[in-house]
């Protein structure tokens, strides 16, 4: 017994049309979920696009070859000629600003100091000697006393005091008034003379404390170039003083696409060999403005912590600018 399968029967046009308008709304659907367009060329292929928003490109800078120098390295200079008397550092003491560092003889400006200072007691004592000044005033009081007694016997007794008695002893009342006068010049004139014997004491003072030549500045003794008994000229640098936190990291950049733009940026550096420590971190502190007529580059620089010393100048490393 044979079974015959029937034959489907064809989709009439009203069919296709329907079909085709009810898938229509699903492909819009499915191009943006996937954020990926489709086009078929010529050959029946599909290319796709990926959207170009999907990935961000990162404005980070990497300098690879950057290197730390020193931002304090000080010269400490003797301050005038003469013979050392001591040297009271070593090198690698760390020291703190006004610290002493080397002493010079100084036997010459401690007698100037001694002698200023005897001047200025002996102008004080002149200053505050009012003994003519009191005189003055006490002269002063007789002469009033006896022109009044004068006149009063004149009035009792009419040419008791002749009138060139009177004369006289006007003028000896003024001569007392004259006389305060002059005294209080004169301690004013002694005041300033002691004020003068105070600054020659403050300038003696100076030159004997030149003698002793301090740091200005806070870090690690490098280098120190006297030793005692050995004369030294005025401006001769005697103590090297450097300080490691924070330090410099040098690097160069494309000075075509970076500028002073990059300055105060966060950067951190990674010295060379030490992957797994922490990176230093500091700011970009200067680009230069000077580029390089064969490379392009410009010269960054960026100050970064150093805490406890942990790197020294010239150490090589990976400068990433944030």
């Amino acid at each position: 017994m044979s079974m015959t399968i029937p034959r489907p029967r064809p989709l009439s046009l009203r069919s296709v049309i329907w079909t085709a308008a009810l898938a229509l709304p699903i492909v819009p659907l499915l191009l943006s979920a996937s954020s990926v367009s489709a086009q078929t060329d010529g050959t029946g292929n599909v290319e796709t696009d990926v959207d170009a928003d999907a990935e961000s490109p990162s404005d980070a800078l990497v300098i690879e070859d950057a290197q730390s120098s020193l931002i304090k390295n000080a010269f400490i200079a003797a301050p005038l000629s003469g013979v050392v008397s001591s040297v009271d550092v070593q090198e690698g003491d760390q020291v703190q600003v006004d610290a002493v560092l080397v002493r010079l003889r100084a036997d010459l400006a401690e007698k100037e100091l001694v002698a200023a200072k005897a001047a200025l007691d002996a102008a004080r004592l002149e200053s505050d000697n009012d003994v003519n000044l009191r005189y003055a005033k006490r002269t002063l009081q007789v002469r009033e006393h006896e022109m009044q007694q004068s006149r009063l016997a004149n009035q009792a007794y009419p040419g008791a005091v002749s009138d060139f008695e009177l004369e006289e002893i006007r003028l000896k009342v003024d001569q007392a008034a004259l006389a305060i006068e002059q005294a209080q010049h004169d301690l004013m004139v002694a005041a300033a003379a002691a004020n003068e014997k105070q600054a020659a004491v403050s300038i003696a003072q100076t030159r004997l404390d030149r003698h002793t030549v301090r740091t200005r500045v806070d870090g690690m003794v490098a280098e120190i170039d006297v030793q005692p008994g050995e004369w030294v000229e005025a401006g001769e640098p005697i103590v090297r003083i450097l300080s490691l936190d924070p330090i410099r990291v040098e690097g160069f950049v494309d000075g075509k696409q970076h500028g002073p733009q990059l300055v105060g940026r966060a950067v951190q550096f990674t010295p060379a060999g030490t992957n797994n420590g922490e990176p230093l971190r500091g700011r970009v502190t200067f680009v230069s403005p000077e580029m390089h007529p064969v490379t392009g580059q410009v010269r960054l620089w960026a100050t970064v912590d150093n805490p406890d010393g942990k790197i020294g100048s010239g150490a090589s490393g990976a400068l990433l600018v944030e």
